[in-house]
């Protein structure tokens, strides 16, 4: 009987002991280790910390932001004045021109030479016109009409040309690479009523 009970304290003693192992195990493991107000403290603080540096550096790159849109801006309107001032100052050349023409009209007495020089004038300023992109829409009597590139400004009735076909050419519309500045004013021919009947 004294054997058995000896046994029995044995198996009590390591029972005792694997408890006590599990407990310290389960107090020392990382996530059962309870928090201390120390470690919390330093967590809220990085936080703060790293809270501060990325509103900074959210402010500086905000700053940066506006100043290269400020810097673009300008550097559109700088390019838009150089531009500018190349095409006035190819026109002006023309303004000399026409300065030149008046004076010796004045005192011409040959009409053809003053439209010989007028057509000059017209010559040297389109070809300006044409250094920037600007073309002439083309458009000839008897031509098709066409709305993109035309605009009616009469309807005339007339056998002469075909259905829907320019009559008369007002003004000249231009072509600014591809895109039409201004459409050409014309006359469009419509068929009588009386030939449709």
């Amino acid at each position: 009987m004294k054997k058995s009970s000896k046994k029995e304290n044995m198996h009590s003693n390591e029972d005792s002991q694997e408890q006590a192992e599990n407990s310290e195990e389960t107090t020392l493991s990382p996530e059962n280790e309870p928090v201390s107000s120390k470690d919390e403290k330093s967590q809220e603080v990085t936080c703060r910390e790293e809270n501060k540096l990325l509103k900074d550096q959210l402010f500086r790159l905000a700053a940066d932001f506006d100043n290269f849109r400020k810097r673009t801006s300008r550097q559109m309107e700088e390019n838009r004045t150089a531009v500018l001032e190349q095409v006035l100052l190819d026109f002006v050349e023309v303004t000399d021109n026409f300065d030149r023409a008046i004076k010796s009209a004045r005192t011409a007495e040959d009409m053809g030479s003053i439209v010989s020089g007028i057509e000059q004038l017209s010559k040297q300023f389109f070809s300006i016109l044409e250094k920037y992109g600007l073309e002439r829409i083309k458009c000839e009597k008897a031509g098709e009409f066409d709305p993109h590139r035309h605009e009616a400004v009469q309807h005339i009735e007339t056998s002469e040309v075909p259905d829907n076909s320019i009559v008369e050419v007002y003004k000249h519309g231009y072509v600014l690479k591809e895109k039409v500045v201004r459409p050409a004013m014309v006359s469009v021919s419509k068929t009588p009523e009386e030939i449709k009947k």
